[in-house]
């Protein structure tokens, strides 16, 4: 199963809540950073890893015709502790985007046939650099905002774009005055889950500064728990 996170406008914290679910997902999954500006994990949730690993390096590696699945697993990072919980950090560079821009349609079906779930992270989206064939094979695409007039004003739009590609459901985050029935009523799409506003936990996955022993019992981890048990089941059914 490929699910992919993008946000419509402004930085509504779419690889925080995508870490959040790779920690706590309920199968074996890879955590993708796909994002055209470039990755964040290794300065900041996996700050120490090598830093030379990743997207950029199984670009080149798949421009030089070398084996898909078995490159892809010598990039991903294995999170200590974590059975089956890997992370392919994201480019270094916007500079790499047109090098991997053409590997796209490949990647995509990559991710989409392989063992096990990913969730790639591809920011925002509508830009000439969206890596649209992950969303063309998505099996579910969640667009992340914050529940505020400045977020869901800037969606909109994007919504409609993803629409003529395939059905995508909203995942709100943090605090703001609409509710999940008002937005998806004014959206006109459906909203699957909230993870609650929690400093701490999200410190610990910007900046991987912090206690892991509160981001395991974390208001932000347990929501974001039950919302990948919610998502498995739905392909399932």
């Amino acid at each position: 199963m490929l699910i992919v996170l993008c946000s419509g406008g402004h930085s509504p914290g779419v690889t925080t809540a995508g870490l959040a679910l790779t920690l706590t997902w309920p199968r074996e999954v890879l955590f993708a950073e796909c994002d055209p500006a470039g990755g964040s994990v290794l300065s900041g949730y996996l700050v120490g890893h090598r830093q030379d690993r990743g997207l950029g390096e199984w670009a080149v590696q798949l421009r030089r015709g070398a084996d898909v699945s078995a490159t892809l697993a010598e990039q991903a990072l294995q999170l200590n502790g974590l059975e089956n919980r890997r992370i392919l950090p994201g480019l270094a560079s916007p500079s790499q985007v047109p090098s991997v821009q053409p590997l796209w349609p490949g990647i995509a079906e990559t991710f989409a046939t392989m063992a096990g779930d990913v969730i790639a992270d591809i920011g925002r989206i509508g830009g000439t650099d969206t890596p649209n064939p992950l969303l063309a094979g998505a099996d579910q695409i969640l667009v992340i905002a914050q529940p505020t007039l400045r977020d869901l004003s800037a969606l909109a739009p994007r919504l409609a774009e993803i629409s003529h590609r395939a059905t995508p459901q909203i995942l709100l985050t943090g605090d703001g005055p609409y509710g999940r029935r008002e937005v998806a009523k004014t959206l006109g799409v459906e909203v699957v889950g909230h993870l609650p506003r929690d400093p701490k936990a999200a410190t610990i996955l910007t900046h991987g500064a912090g206690s892991e022993r509160h981001l395991s019992r974390s208001l932000l981890l347990r929501a974001a728990r039950s919302l990948g048990i919610k998502l498995c089941e739905r392909v399932r059914a």
